[in-house]
């Protein structure tokens, strides 16, 4: 059975082994559903992110969804299904339709034991969503599927250990693909210790290992990550810094070992009137997924985000990000400059126009590895409560 048959099965599975669950405590329950509807209009003047031949093509775009809610007084799970339908002006361009589902699942199983459930799978071309330090841009199509379960268990008052599991499935589509991806699949193990010093202070000791797993000639590797992360809560602004060491093991005879000193440093706050909130983040760490022939790469990025809310009815926000990425076995370096600019209006109660646009730029010693690309997004957004 293909990924994307297994996933949604298993979605759907799931979504009616919650529904059904906790029937005798009925009275306390609340289910939500929620109708939703994007039309809108895209221009990309740089589509396929080649260096020279700049082709500007305009997506003309219909995402019809649903979210479910369902809580109980010890449980809450969320579902979000999205179709993403694109309409292209481009006649060498097929029209493509993807696929954008989430499950999400916090259950208390005891006073002190609560157990967190999560899937994602998408069908789409955005390498946005390959690797949360990616750096590649194609418009290969490809299914994507995370899938966590975490555990939470507070022992000791001021002591609390989470462990859990964490799969990660990408295949490419065979049918459309252009270029020699090899599909993977990761399997990570996930434990850390908390001390909470107070109730806004607390320190975390975290272990990750990761086994990557290629369905190609691309070699599958082993790391072990350890970190040590602080957290402070203040009123209005919260801080999390974290530093560790990664060392990671290739299968293949004759790799040499890489290893990193991976950090991160957020930031999150809002003014005093909530009118504004702001988030500020720097991070290093390697790529997960090789999705190019120039292999691994040191990334560092720095992000934000700004929101602000004009009105009551216009929200106005600016994010984006520079990434530099230093590849491990070959020459090339990237320079990666992203920044987007939005605004949400909201018409009447349940429609709202929405207008972005952004620009990202990539520098790089390899000349055929550069490009930039302007994107400008026009939307009308409706949504339905059915139940709530």
């Amino acid at each position: 059975m293909h990924l994307r048959d297994k996933s949604l099965l298993f979605l759907s599975f799931i979504v009616a082994l919650f529904l059904y669950a906790d029937l005798a405590s009925a009275a306390m329950t609340n289910l939500s559903s929620r109708l939703l509807l994007n039309l809108g209009i895209q221009y990309d003047s740089n589509f396929y992110y080649d260096p020279v031949d700049e082709r500007g093509v305009t997506t003309y775009l219909v995402q019809p969804g649903i979210e479910l809610g369902y809580e109980t007084g010890k449980s809450e799970i969320t579902f979000h299904y999205m179709l993403d339908a694109n309409y292209y002006d481009e006649s060498n361009e097929d029209d493509f339709y993807g696929h954008d589902a989430s499950l999400v699942g916090n259950f208390e199983l005891s006073d002190r034991l609560s157990f967190n459930l999560s899937d994602y799978f998408r069908y789409t071309y955005d390498t946005a969503y390959l690797d949360d330090l990616g750096d590649t841009r194609t418009r290969e199509k490809y299914y994507q599927n995370r899938l966590r379960a975490l555990f939470a268990l507070d022992f000791e008052p001021k002591f609390t250990t989470q462990f859990g599991y964490q799969n990660w499935i990408t295949n490419y589509d065979d049918d459309t693909l252009t270029a020699p991806y090899d599909n993977s699949m990761g399997n990570q193990g996930i434990f850390d210790l908390i001390y909470h010093l107070n109730s806004s202070t607390s320190l975390d000791l975290e272990y990750h290992y990761w086994a990557m797993d290629y369905d190609g000639p691309v070699s599958d590797y082993t790391s072990n990550q350890l970190s040590l992360v602080g957290r402070k809560e203040f009123r209005i602004v919260d801080l999390e810094a974290a530093v560790g060491y990664q060392k990671r093991k290739f299968d293949e005879p004759g790799l040499d070992d890489i290893d990193v000193v991976p950090y991160r440093f957020i930031l999150r706050g809002r003014t005093s009137s909530g009118k504004s909130r702001y988030s500020l983040s720097a991070e290093q760490n390697f790529n997960f997924l090789e999705t190019s022939d120039q292999g691994y790469y040191e990334a560092m990025r720095f992000s934000f985000r700004l929101d602000h809310d004009l009105t009551g009815k216009i929200t106005v926000g600016l994010n984006g990000y520079y990434q530099n990425s230093d590849y491990v076995d070959t020459i090339q370096e990237d320079d990666t400059y992203n920044i987007l600019a939005d605004i949400n209006y909201q018409l009447r109660e349940k429609i709202a126009l929405y207008f972005s646009a952004g620009y990202e730029n990539r520098d790089s010693n390899i000349p055929s590895e550069e490009y930039n690309n302007t994107e400008v997004i026009g939307q009308v957004r409706f949504f339905h409560d059915i139940a709530k």
